[in-house]
């Protein structure tokens, strides 16, 4: 593979995976590597990678070049107007920012909304699954002649609902918070 395609693919190659081939360790620009590891918020811990495997073909790794497209990259990962976004995207923040405080405040806020709608979702999901049971529960009731196992399918049945009117009250209630008004009259 030449130099020039190897660095074209190489965000492909990498994604997800921090071992190299040999002749990835060869070709490869550690500052761009460095820079792409900064950009998607990785650890400093990935050059160790990097320097184990290509250690392993007996080739070396150009920290100093790494580290300096790392920060690089870091710079723009780090952008506080941008921590909201990566939050409510459901990444995950490994500490590497060192603004750190203005950078956790958005993106608390933005995981906070990630977690909130991952909540509903998964109510929403099973309040599906609930009505699908339902509608079962009424055909198996409807044709059901022993009257004993029709009462057994009706109690499951109003039993699933209690079970999916519970879980409408948790929807609302997650979803439409009650807002308090709080009112100040002098001292």
């Amino acid at each position: 593979m030449s130099p020039k395609i190897l660095l074209l693919t190489l965000p492909f190659l990498l994604a997800g995976c921090s071992s190299l081939s040999e002749e990835e360790c060869r070709a490869m620009s550690w500052y761009n590597l460095g820079y792409q590891d900064g950009e998607q918020g990785k650890t400093r811990q990935a050059t160790r990678d990097y320097v184990s495997t290509c250690g392993e073909y007996g080739l070396k790794v150009d920290e100093a070049e790494w580290k300096r497209g790392y920060a690089k990259g870091l710079e723009l990962y780090c952008i506080p107007e941008l921590a909201y976004s990566k939050g409510k995207s459901g990444a995950e923040y490994l500490g590497v920012c060192p603004n750190d405080a203005s950078f956790l405040t958005q993106y608390d806020r933005g995981r906070k909304e990630y977690q909130l709608e991952k909540q509903l979702s998964e109510i929403k999901s099973d309040m599906e699954r609930t009505e699908r049971d339902i509608e079962q529960l009424d055909r198996q009731i409807r044709n059901e002649n022993d009257s004993k196992q029709r009462d057994y399918y009706r109690a499951q049945r109003e039993r699933a609902i209690r079970h999916y009117e519970g879980l409408r009250r948790d929807y609302n209630r997650i979803h439409f918070p009650d807002r308090v008004i709080q009112f100040s009259f002098g001292n």
